[in-house]
């Protein structure tokens, strides 16, 4: 289990724009339990049907320097605002 900083998310940590943060074990039994999907590192993957792409979420989020976890983040979102 540990702590990873979320790609994407600012890097600068100033008011307004945290570091946000996904547990790498995060399964099922840390979220939503009928959530559809498969989980893997931390990652929900699900695949709706028709031609929408296959939406990640990490599953089990807080922000750097706090232990309140605040839920889920989408991964597909994040992924598109990396450098």
């Amino acid at each position: 289990m540990a702590w990873t900083v979320v790609l994407g998310s600012s890097q600068d940590g100033s008011a307004g724009n945290e570091i946000w943060q996904y547990e790498n074990s995060a399964t099922a039994s840390h979220t939503y339990a009928d959530a559809p999907g498969t989980y893997s590192s931390g990652v929900r993957s699900f695949d709706p049907p028709g031609a929408t792409p296959v939406q990640k979420t990490y599953a089990r989020c807080r922000k750097t320097g706090e232990t309140v976890e605040r839920g889920e983040l989408s991964w597909n979102y994040f992924e598109e605002r990396r450098p």
